[in-house]
């Protein structure tokens, strides 16, 4: 992990290993705790990681890393952990082969690899393909780190993780790969598959708009369309030079579970932008752009609109915590709890509510996230 604070990491341009290693490391012993708690334990069979982009370790700036680095700190929180050394199969990949050997041989020189009671298998026969596919099938819970713009194989994992396997999806996307892929002259059958009718749609705008920036931004849409149509909830973070309008990565999580949603929202907000009221807005190092117009474009995510929803919510969120609420109501908007905290006592100076301790019933004036809300309206 990176010595610098979260808030500075973006700072400067980070490689694509980098930032890979920054943020996924600090996600999965999150993500592994979460799928330890849905079902006990013991009657798991397997938690499955899948990483279907182990060696992509050249940077535009054309410098290499070592291919055991980006496993060397996830390898070790698992073998710290007796259950998950016990439980996590891990699974990798790469269009490489030469590439692919190189991170096995990597991998197999750390010095704890032989405390790993399941070495981590490279998927590069069909025979270690089929054991992944087989513990998916089984419905093992799975994190899959891929990107479906640089590879077939990767296509078609991407198209069975959303239909058949449910799994979570971490992506880190070089732009460059992302119009290529999609608004080529011929897509693959698996993205064909993949974005169905949408295709034609983003096809048709990619040939009329020349601004590749909002191509790019125009596919992602679509893809999240594609992830929301099957219930995924989804956060875009996108990575910018300070001083740099565009991204040049997009970091996209995708979940079918609201707590592993928001565990990774959570996780991802100290390396955030904020706004004047302090809701987040999911970019590292946002551009401020000069104003031409005379009307200012307003956000979307403000604490007068989230004030104004929960008055609309009124009749569903009575005597509900606001933690409670943060949960129910905060999945695929910017708003953090504290933001929820905040919103409640905007309510509470306005008369519309009161805050009530959730042991005693008892009127409070200082919000909390277990405060109980009582609408007044």
């Amino acid at each position: 992990m990176s010595a610098t604070e979260p808030k500075d990491f973006f700072q400067v341009r980070r490689s694509f290993m980098e930032i890979k290693q920054e943020v996924l490391v600090l996600y999965f012993n999150t993500w592994c705790n979460i799928q330890l708690a849905i079902v006990n334990a013991e009657a798991r069979e397997a938690m499955l990681y899948i990483d279907l982009q182990a060696g992509n370790l050249q940077d535009k700036e054309g410098s290499a890393e070592l291919p055991a680095t980006s496993k060397e700190y996830l390898l070790k929180s698992i073998i710290k952990s007796p259950l998950l050394n016990e439980l996590v199969r891990t699974f990798f990949y790469d269009k490489s082969k030469i590439m692919l050997e190189r991170v096995s041989e990597g991998m197999k020189a750390l010095s704890f690899y032989g405390e790993l009671i399941h070495p981590p298998v490279p998927l590069s026969s069909s025979e270690n393909k089929a054991k992944m596919e087989e513990l998916l099938e089984a419905g093992c819970p799975s994190l899959a780190f891929i990107n479906p713009f640089i590879s077939g194989y990767q296509q078609q994992t991407l198209v069975q993780a959303i239909h058949k396997w449910h799994s979570d999806l971490f992506m880190l996307l070089d732009p460059e790969s992302i119009t290529k892929a999609v608004a080529g002259r011929k897509a693959s059958q698996h993205l064909v598959k993949l974005f169905g009718d949408r295709l034609q749609v983003i096809s048709n705008y990619c040939r009329k708009e020349k601004d590749k920036y909002k191509r790019q931004e125009f596919i992602l849409d679509h893809l999240i369309g594609v992830l929301q149509e099957k219930e995924y909830f989804t956060l875009l973070f996108k990575v910018n030079q300070p001083g740099v309008e565009q991204p040049y990565q997009y970091l996209l999580f995708s979940s079918p579970d609201g707590q592993a949603y928001r565990s990774f929202k959570e996780a991802i907000l100290p390396y955030c932008t904020f706004q004047e009221d302090d809701v987040p807005v999911f970019i590292a190092n946002d551009f401020v752009r000069a104003q031409f117009s005379l009307f200012e474009q307003r956000p979307t995510y403000t604490i007068p609109n989230l004030v104004d929803c929960l008055v609309n919510q009124a009749g569903f969120y009575k005597y509900k915590s606001i933690e409670k609420i943060y949960e129910l109501d905060s999945c695929g908007t910017n708003y953090t709890r504290e933001n929820y905290v905040a919103a409640f006592e905007q309510l509470r100076k306005a008369g519309k509510i009161e805050l009530l301790n959730a042991k005693t019933m008892q009127t409070i004036r200082q919000p909390t996230p277990a405060s109980v809300v009582k609408y007044r309206l």
